[in-house]
């Protein structure tokens, strides 16, 4: 008989009080036992020997236990081929549902287990490969968003736009900002090409601004951000899972325990002052303290193409239709194409309005900017009078029928009868008093 480890340490306590090594109170102690169920093991120990730290219900069945006419119902039904791809949790409901046996669910599971008719699917997390940095500086650039309350309760929440150099961990751009939109991460990316140069891919997200893959992962969409990093050459990576761009999200983690202490000891209550904070304190902090060389000394960065405008490169743009009298309509407002740039453009044709960062709206044609004249907004269109309601209707009553209506006939004979029938009682009463 196989013992456990426990029921070995019991047959050597046991024997060490029987050989006077131990006192018995000992042997209870060191077993965890009372006293009195110690003398109880000691006394079966002294007429069974071994075999008597054994449980006594080892090796029989359970008294709860299905009888086996149950399980070789149960199995059977298992077997059918109709049944033949069921688990034990489906098969479980249809048995009580069909056949009115319940079984629990494990219970089936271990019978199926144990006839080969299912076997266990263990989960197992996906593995993952470390990454290996890049090589060089400006390679790549991880670049996410934090929303915290990054000044406590001296003001509201705010978000943390921040890009990190894969290679080195240095912080190449960090922006507080209200919210994280489009609008501010565009103005983010524009602050890192002027100070840096262009990458040659920037990691990111899945949020809306930075583009998603359809359905069939072919092609994804289209957005102001990804379609400005591709006409400067820089890649858009988009990270399966956060683990993907671990470094940068790390990096919020330390930035959440120490800049907000920062700040708080430096008495930041305001964004302003905290984007100040950040790029005159933090970041070169953080580029002294957390970052490591690059493999490859040489500085990845490209300069920026000659001639491009950052602010149309990344401005929201739409297209309009030029209108008979030289003028467009974009949300709203009317522009006015005068006379001498009305050479570059036609009724009909379309142009571009571009809407910039900065809050200006220029119109281009083709590759020119077209001088244009606000004239305003456009007049609303007078709405319709609202018509006076209508007055209600009276309550009028229920209908009569006509005079020559079925039920009114009906109604009119069953009266003659009853009359002629009265008259004929009333003149048989009369003869019998004058008889």
């Amino acid at each position: 008989m196989d013992l456990s480890v426990k029921e070995r340490d019991r047959i050597s306590v046991l024997r060490q009080v029987s050989e006077g090594v131990l006192t018995p109170a000992a042997g209870a102690e060191r077993l965890g036992v009372t006293r009195r169920h110690f003398r109880r093991m000691r006394r079966r120990f002294e007429t069974e020997g071994d075999a008597a730290v054994v449980h006594g219900l080892r090796g029989r069945p359970s008294n709860r236990s299905l009888p086996t006419e149950v399980r070789e119902r149960v199995m059977a039904v298992a077997r059918d081929p109709l049944y033949r791809d069921f688990g034990p949790t489906l098969l479980a409901e249809h048995l009580e549902r069909t056949f009115g046996v319940r079984v629990s669910v494990e219970t089936l599971r271990n019978w199926m287990l144990a006839d080969g008719l299912w076997e266990r699917r263990r989960r197992r997390a996906k593995h993952r490969r470390r990454r290996e940095r890049r090589a060089a500086l400006g390679e790549l650039g991880q670049w996410d968003s934090s929303v915290h309350r990054w000044l406590e309760d001296r003001a509201g929440e705010c978000v943390l736009i921040s890009i990190h150099d894969d290679a080195t961990s240095r912080l190449m751009m960090g922006r507080f900002v209200e919210r994280d939109d489009g609008a501010e991460n565009r103005r983010a990316i524009i602050g890192y090409l002027r100070r840096h140069g262009r990458p040659l891919a920037v990691y990111t997200d899945h949020a809306g601004h930075f583009g998603q893959w359809l359905s069939r992962k072919e092609e994804r969409t289209d957005t102001i951000i990804a379609r400005g990093l591709d006409v400067l050459g820089v890649e858009v990576i988009l990270a399966g899972s956060p683990q993907a761009k671990g470094r940068v999200e790390r990096s919020f983690g330390t930035a959440q325990d120490r800049l907000i202490k920062e700040m708080r000891v430096a008495g930041i209550d305001t964004l302003g002052g905290a984007n100040r904070f950040l790029t005159e304190w933090w970041t070169p902090f953080w580029n002294d303290r957390f970052t490591v060389e690059p493999r490859d000394p040489m500085d990845a960065h490209r300069p920026l193409p000659p001639g491009v405008d950052l602010e149309a490169l990344f401005a929201e743009t739409e297209t309009r239709e030029v209108q008979r009298d030289f003028t467009i309509r974009f949300r709203n407002v009317y522009w006015q194409i005068p006379e001498r740039e009305a050479v570059h453009v036609s009724p009909g044709s379309s142009v571009v309005v571009e809407l910039r960062l900065n809050g200006e709206t220029r119109i281009r044609a083709a590759d020119r900017y077209l001088e244009a004249e606000c004239l305003g907004r456009a007049r609303p269109r007078p709405r319709p009078a609202p018509t006076p309601e209508k007055p209600a209707r009276a309550k009028s009553s229920p209908p009569k029928p006509r005079p020559n209506h079925p039920w009114r006939r009906g109604f009119e004979n069953d009266v003659r009868l009853a009359a002629a029938k009265r008259k004929a009682r009333e003149r048989d009463e009369t003869a019998g008093k004058d008889r």
